[in-house]
């Protein structure tokens, strides 16, 4: 029979703490631990991604580079770890050449016999910990997460590995299912999440995901804040960066691009350089890579913003590099 969504909520919570040491895990916690951290996150984007966890979801949070999505994900699973929900987290970069044995884990030959090497979400969930993923479609997810789908969908899977060679084979149970017979299972909490990242410019050059991947997850667009925001952010030694905010109008860069850049254009104003040369250098470490490949308009009109705000030397040597 089906269960009404109130009955659902209180099922899904109420794996909760009452712990006086544990606090609660909500919008509230998360948002507080981004103030901390000085990370300006809609509070709507906060309360999307905690009810998606709350709800049993895992998270894909997806955005342009640069707003927070690493520093975001590593609070959530903080906020868990003050709940009680987990130890902490443990952090993994997708690469295209990921397998399962980097996510599920591998056989390998060691001085006592044949042993399992645990990927990132055996280790994760051995340990209690949330598994965090940056640039998660870097990978071909779907060759690397193997038998993972079956377990995210709520199965129990064999694995074709043993901790040891006397050991029995192993097995991944989720909550609340059977361990099969004659298996030693790594057994999954029921408020273990995979908190994923996803750069939404790379979405064209990179893996696609399928449908039956994207299913386990709750996608959370984590944008950039407005400009008014941009320019809080920067005020201070570094400033003169906010001259190249205009260039957001090509392509969505984040805050932490410019605050990287301002961090720099600091030093270089302390090293005695003129604002031009920092500003041509701060465009082409920070700035320009982040651009994808632009038509004939979208050059013409950065070459018009860098015009304005660069001496002739720069503004040559920027055509240069370019070219």
């Amino acid at each position: 029979m089906a269960m009404s969504a109130l009955a659902t909520a209180e099922f899904l919570d109420d794996w909760s703490c009452d712990s006086d040491n544990a606090t609660p895990f909500g919008a509230e916690s998360v948002s507080e631990l981004a103030a901390g951290q000085g990370l300006r996150v809609p509070g709507q984007v906060v309360g999307a991604v905690t009810a998606a966890i709350r709800a049993g979801k895992h998270v894909i949070l997806t955005g342009p580079p640069g707003t927070g999505k690493s520093t975001l994900a590593k609070l959530v699973a903080e906020a868990g770890r003050r709940a009680l929900m987990c130890t902490g987290y443990l952090t993994a970069t997708a690469t295209a050449d990921w397998s399962t044995a980097d996510t599920i884990g591998t056989s390998v030959d060691s001085a006592h016999g044949r042993v399992f090497r645990a990927g990132v979400a055996t280790q994760a969930i051995d340990s209690g910990r949330w598994l965090i993923i940056d640039e998660f479609n870097r990978a071909d997810i779907d060759r690397a997460f193997g038998e993972l789908f079956s377990v995210l969908a709520g199965q129990e899977v064999v694995l074709a590995h043993r901790r040891s060679e006397m050991a029995p084979p192993l097995s991944i149970v989720p909550f609340g299912g059977e361990v099969p017979e004659a298996t030693e299972p790594i057994c999954i909490p029921k408020p273990w999440r995979i908190i994923a990242t996803m750069n939404s410019t790379d979405r064209g050059l990179l893996f696609a995901l399928s449908r039956a991947l994207m299913r386990r997850f709750a996608f959370v667009n984590v944008s950039s804040p407005d400009g008014t925001v941009f320019r809080q952010l920067l005020d201070g030694p570094g400033e003169i960066v906010s001259s190249l905010l205009l260039l957001r109008e090509l392509q969505d860069i984040g805050p932490a691009i410019f605050l990287d850049a301002a961090d720099y254009a600091a030093i270089r104003r302390m090293d005695g350089v003129t604002r031009s040369l920092i500003l041509f250098e701060a465009f082409t470490a920070y700035v320009w890579p982040q651009l994808d490949e632009l038509d004939d308009d979208s050059m013409s009109f950065m070459y018009g913003v860098l015009d304005r705000i660069l001496d002739e030397p720069e503004r040559q040597a920027v055509r240069e590099l370019i070219r």
